[in-house]
C-alpha cells in the first residue's frame, strides 16, 4: 500500500512539474499571437488585458488565460503535495484559478475582470513569499524558497514603472517573467525529483 501511494505521489508531482514548465510557454504565446492580431498594442500605453477585449486577439488571449491558469492549477497541487506548509500551495492554486478568471471575464465585463486579475496578481505574489519563508522549513529546496521570496519583492516594486508609463503592460510582463523563472526551474525540480 505504502509502494503504491508513492507511486501516486511521484507521477503526481512529475505532472505537475511538466505544468509548471509548460505554464509560461502557452500564456507568452498566447499573449504573441493575440499581439499579431492587435497592432494598436503599444506595451507603454495599454494593459495586458486590452489584448483580451475582442476579435482574434481576444480568442488567443483569453483561452490562453484560461489554460496557463488550468497547468498552473495542476503545478500548484503539485506544490501542496510536496511541501511540509502548505498554505502557501493553497494560495498559488487559488491564483490559479483567478487567472483562469482573467481569461472568463474579459476586459469588457470590468468589475469581474478587474477582481480576478487583482486576486491573480495579490494572491501570486503572497503565496510566493509564503512559500518563501516556509521552505526554510522544508527540505526541499531552500534555495528556490529564497528565489521566490526575491520574486515577490520584485512583484510588490513592480507598479513603480506605473509612474514611468500609462499602461501597465510592463509592469505586469516584469511580475509574470519573474514568476515564469520561478515556475519552470521548480517544475523542472519537481518533475525530477524522487520521494
Amino acid at each position: 500500500m505504502k509502494n503504491k501511494i508513492s507511486i501516486e505521489k511521484l507521477s503526481t508531482t512529475k505532472l505537475a512539474g511538466l505544468c509548471g514548465i509548460l505554464m509560461p510557454f502557452v500564456f507568452l504565446i498566447s499573449i504573441l499571437l493575440a499581439m499579431l492580431y492587435s497592432p494598436w498594442f503599444k506595451w507603454t500605453n495599454n494593459a495586458l488585458s486590452d489584448l483580451g477585449a475582442e476579435g482574434v486577439s481576444a480568442f488567443f488571449f483569453n483561452n490562453g488565460l484560461m489554460f496557463s491558469g488550468f497547468l498552473a492549477f495542476i503545478f500548484s497541487i503539485g506544490i501542496i503535495k510536496i511541501l511540509s506548509i502548505k498554505i502557501g500551495g493553497y494560495i498559488l492554486a487559488i491564483s490559479s484559478l483567478a487567472l483562469i478568471g482573467v481569461g472568463i471575464f474579459p476586459v469588457t465585463i470590468f468589475n469581474l475582470h478587474y477582481i480576478a486579475s487583482a486576486i491573480f496578481f495579490i494572491s501570486m505574489t503572497i503565496g510566493l513569499l509564503i512559500i518563501g519563508i516556509t521552505m526554510k522549513y522544508n527540505h526541499f529546496d531552500r534555495n528556490m524558497g529564497n528565489t521566490a521570496i526575491t520574486i515577490a519583492l520584485v512583484a510588490f516594486i513592480s507598479p513603480v514603472t506605473l509612474y514611468f508609463f500609462r499602461g501597465i503592460a510592463i509592469p505586469e510582463m516584469i511580475i509574470c517573467f519573474f514568476i515564469f523563472i520561478w515556475y519552470m526551474s521548480y517544475g523542472v525540480k519537481i518533475s525530477r525529483k524522487t520521494f
